[in-house]
């Protein structure tokens, strides 16, 4: 048996301290850099029962020439949106992703957007830097609120919302959630508010997030007609995936003040481009999409991305397949 390994050199997870899981479990196991041509990926892929990707993409072209051997393709990542999991799925290949390994991570990093934004942590961080600390208590800019007095909502109401969740509960925010795929005793159990329309986050909530995959119904989740249905002076903050925001629409909103701030760790283009609006905006925290970035949740994600591709190799369906019935 053998895995296939695509890594990237600028720090991409390359599984390197779990090798020794594929060595006792008997499994070959070949590297590759990733941005390979589509041709290089499919004579590297060759022979192979399993993949491991990070940033190369599988796309239908490149899964239709597979050979047979592939059983399973592993991103190393929450989201595997680089695969096209319909013509996995018609090849018979588990397409899997580990979902688990960030939770709490993403959902610190979002809270901490939420409050550099509400607290201004940014902007009066740059005024410091600039010499225009004229006086204690000096204020300028957007008017900062008191998070007790705001509500949040959460678009989906997963792992990571559910942290949140607790997090802004703790500070004694209300918390509205829309998820249409629970029933009411998940939002009870939380003590949140059940929003059972988008429209009623978008109505009611000071602060808004989405926590949802990235797909085709969930794109620009987040777009001018959401924006013209929020209150005056939203903040929107974005730790799931670039596209689930509209970004013009966004600056479009920042700039009117219809949205008084923003916290950005994803893009709709990334890396961000250098002629982004938003680099100009100083009611906007931005970070280089490293929410799930810390030493525990890096060693995880390797350690089951590894395990899992050894499963999809052995013809067993890892935990994590989205697409269960690819082998029936």
């Amino acid at each position: 048996m053998k895995i296939v390994l695509f890594y990237n050199t600028k720090g991409s997870p390359t599984c390197e301290n779990y090798y020794h899981l594929m060595d006792e479990s008997g499994i070959q196991y070949e590297r590759f850099l990733d941005s390979a041509t589509e041709d290089q990926v499919v004579e590297a892929c060759r022979g192979a029962d399993a993949v491991l990707t990070c940033i190369q993409p599988f796309p239908k072209s490149v899964i239709e020439r597979l050979d047979e051997s592939v059983k399973c393709i592993v991103r190393v990542a929450m989201g595997y949106e680089i695969v096209d999991v319909e013509a996995a799925t018609r090849r018979g290949i588990y397409v899997c992703n580990v979902p688990d390994y960030a939770m709490e991570e993403v959902a610190v990093h979002q809270t901490a957007l939420i409050l550099a934004a509400l607290r201004k942590v940014c902007w009066y961080d740059w005024k410091v830097r600039e010499g225009e600390y004229k006086y204690v208590g000096y204020l300028s800019g957007y008017p900062a609120r008191r998070i007790s007095t705001l509500s949040v909502g959460l678009l989906g109401f997963g792992r990571i919302a559910k942290n949140v969740a607790k997090y802004m509960k703790a500070f004694g925010a209300k918390v509205y959630a829309f998820d249409p795929f629970l029933p009411e005793s998940v939002f009870e159990e939380h003590g949140v508010i059940h929003a059972k329309t988008k429209d009623k986050i978008f109505a009611n909530c000071d602060i808004i997030t989405p926590n949802i995959p990235l797909m085709e119904s969930s794109y620009h989740i987040i777009d001018a007609d959401a924006i013209s249905k929020m209150k005056e002076g939203v903040i929107v903050v974005n730790t799931g995936r670039g596209p689930l925001v509209d970004e013009a629409a966004l600056i479009e909103g920042l700039r009117s003040g219809k949205i008084r701030a923003a916290g950005l760790d994803v893009f709709e283009k990334e890396p961000l481009p250098a002629d982004s609006p938003l680099l100009k905006m100083r009611n906007v925290v931005l970070t280089p999409h490293i929410a799930f970035q810390t030493e525990e949740s890096y060693e995880e994600l390797q350690r089951k991305a590894v395990e899992y591709a050894i499963q999809g190799a052995m013809g067993e369906m890892p935990p994590s397949a989205v697409n269960r019935d690819a082998r029936k």
